[in-house]
């Protein structure tokens, strides 16, 4: 039987030897639950022989991306599996997600230490076996799931033994769930188990052959996968220096890997090819990744390099303007960027890898000509985006962004750039403040836990003008930044904020330690260590008291993880609505179920439309 793990339902870490991502552990008599519906975060996972939920074989992409099925102990089986297999988690057919998210367990192949009888997968998009009505299908030349690359990084990892993925309930005799060793984001450096049988496998039995200088091209895809305007311009100079131009689109996986293990010096876009070469990186070998967009994903392509070639490449960030397709919010995959070529080259040369000259940018009226071809190949027009940190419309001195129709003054804590461009989007707590623009009316009297910078708040005074709105947040630091944002938008008569933490508990103490962090964001009462910066001691208010004398009738409530406490002993009669955040990264899936939970007891349900994984919109249903 399995003992669960300390810390299984937090986040794998690639770093830390000690985290569950490092870890393999066998379950007896699994149950395997596949989703059965699309989604972000799905209800689907394994049970151990007790039916207790493993944390461990959770996909984490920033976040977790399962969450435990209803009456595991209930579940109708559809087939039991004997023998010993693998757990592999979501099988992705897109070449980028398949190497960056699927092979993040195969690690435990090689340190499984017993025979396997197979790999079990689950689809990540759809049913996988529904056509031939089987419990799980498995890939075979007659019947085949995998696509030939997926074959082939399979064999690469050394991988002998059948594929399946499961799409009903079954259980299995014996089953070995390694930790997620590499995945999305800071996964992507990936463990030092999984760096290591990567390295000590994949590509090896592959000969070196191409070029010592490689340019990876996106050209062919046009516009249909984003890129950059005008690429054979830099295909057509990079000539002149001796890079061979390289579709690896074209190319068959174990060409691919030989391409990437021959050159010396490779030029590429930011792209799915990169985590492949990652794979095969020497220390020897000068990478230089010319950014298309920014976002994490780039981030994620130069940690799995430095990471697994011990190396750092050199980014060359050269973006003037990123065009983004129309039907789109914002810059995405589909977006395709507009390069300073004079800057791509400078920094070439720099690095020793190009010569000098021969780097103009094109003329606008090429871009242009080139986005109308790009308008009938996608159907889609471009436009430009706009200037990070400037809203749709000029704002007055002192003032850095607006939104919902209210202006956010200069501050400390607006002060990042991304939290600026994510206010001015209309992206800052956009489900909260949708959920609660959604359900508060002109006579509801609102209790705010957690009043942040003040924007929720604002936002829901001006907009909805309830009767009254009170406020709580616990930083002192917060205070003035919002009482500043309530003046100057002149709510200030229908909104106050209370300094101190607001507490349902019986008995509560007179004060709390409150735990500061330099990005306001994380300050908390269960701050994690690495982010604490300074520790304060912070009155405590008692709900039952601040509920009789204030009577909501709406409650508004994100403190960073503070809801689970809160709700246990909360009495929430008389309230009507709850708009509130869940923060499974503080208390784990069994936390957020346990949130959901109390606020169904009491009788509410959320609103399916403005309600998320996260995030809640509620009513009252009974």
């Amino acid at each position: 039987m399995m003992e669960q793990a300390v810390g299984a339902d937090r986040p794998p870490l690639p770093d830390d030897p000690d985290n569950w991502a490092s870890r393999i552990q066998w379950l007896d008599n699994a149950l395997i639950m596949p989703p059965l519906a699309g989604g972000k975060i799905r209800p689907c996972g394994i049970f151990n022989g007790d039916n207790a939920f493993c944390h461990e074989a959770v996909y984490w992409k920033g976040h977790p991306t399962m969450v435990p099925p209803p009456s595991p102990e209930r579940a109708a089986v559809g087939q039991t599996l004997k023998g010993r297999y693998l757990w592999g988690g979501n099988i992705h057919y897109h070449f980028g997600h398949f190497l960056l998210e699927s092979l993040g367990r195969l690690w435990g192949c090689g340190a499984a230490g017993k025979k396997l009888d197979g790999v079990l997968f689950f689809r990540w998009r759809g049913n996988a076996a529904k056509e031939n009505g089987a419990a799980v299908a498995w890939d075979s030349d007659e019947a085949p799931l995998l696509k030939e690359f997926q074959r082939e990084v399979f064999r690469q990892f050394g991988v002998d033994v059948p594929v399946g993925i499961v799409s009903q309930n079954i259980r299995v005799e014996a089953l070995c769930v390694p930790g997620q060793g590499f995945g999305a984001g800071k996964m992507a450096s990936g463990t030092a188990a999984f760096r290591d049988y990567v390295t000590s496998r994949f590509g090896k039995d592959v000969p070196a052959e191409g070029p010592e200088r490689l340019y990876i091209s996106r050209s062919l895809f046009g516009a249909r996968r984003g890129g950059v305007i005008g690429e054979p311009r830099i295909e057509a100079r990079l000539r002149e220096d001796d890079y061979e131009i390289f579709h690896p689109e074209k190319a068959d996986l174990r060409t691919q890997i030989a391409r990437y293990k021959a050159a010396r010096e490779v030029v590429a876009l930011d792209g799915s090819a990169l985590h492949l070469l990652a794979m095969v990186a020497r220390p020897d070998q000068k990478v230089a990744l010319i950014r298309r967009r920014r976002s994490a994903v780039g981030r994620a392509i130069t940690d799995q390099l430095r990471a697994f070639s011990g190396r750092k490449p050199h980014v060359i960030d050269a973006i003037k303007q990123q065009w983004i397709r129309e039907d789109r919010l914002r810059v995405d995959a589909f977006s395709v960027a507009e390069l300073s070529l004079p800057t791509v080259g400078k920094l070439l040369f720099k690095l020793g890898m190009a010569s000098r000259g021969g780097w103009e940018d094109m003329p606008d009226t090429d871009r242009d000509a080139i986005l109308s071809q790009y308008r009938e190949e996608t159907g889609q027009g471009f436009r430009a985006e706009r200037a990070a940190t400037k809203p749709a419309r000029s704002l007055p001195d002192g003032i850095v962004a607006a939104c919902h129709g209210i202006e956010v003054p200069e501050s400390f804590a607006v002060s990042p750039k991304w939290l600026v461009r994510k206010i001015n989007n209309g992206r800052y707590e956009k489900e909260e403040i949708a959920g609660a623009l959604e359900l508060v009316g002109s006579a509801d009297r609102v209790l705010e836990c957690g009043a942040g910078i003040g924007i929720v708040g604002t936002t829901v005074a001006h907009n909805r003008r309830p009767q009254k709105i009170l406020s709580f947040e616990a930083n002192p630091n917060m205070i003035p930044v919002v009482e500043a944002t309530y003046r100057h938008n002149r709510v200030d008569d229908i909104i106050s904020v209370t300094h101190g933490a607001l507490m349902s508990e019986e008995e509560p103490p007179e004060t709390v330690d409150f735990n500061i962090s330099k990005r306001f964001a994380f300050s908390s009462l269960a701050t994690p260590e690495r982010e604490i910066s300074e520790t304060v001691s912070v009155p405590v208010h008692r709900f039952d008291a601040v509920k009789e004398d204030f009577k909501p009738t709406a409650l508004l409530m994100d403190i960073e993880g503070g809801e689970l406490p809160f709700l246990e002993a909360a009495d929430l009669s008389g309230i009507n609505s709850v708009v509130i955040e869940f923060h499974p990264e503080v208390y784990g899936q069994e936390g957020m179920m346990r949130c959901k939970e109390l606020l169904r007891t009491a009788g509410f349900e959320p609103l399916p439309r403005k309600s998320t994984e996260t995030v809640w919109a509620a009513q009252r249903a009974t």
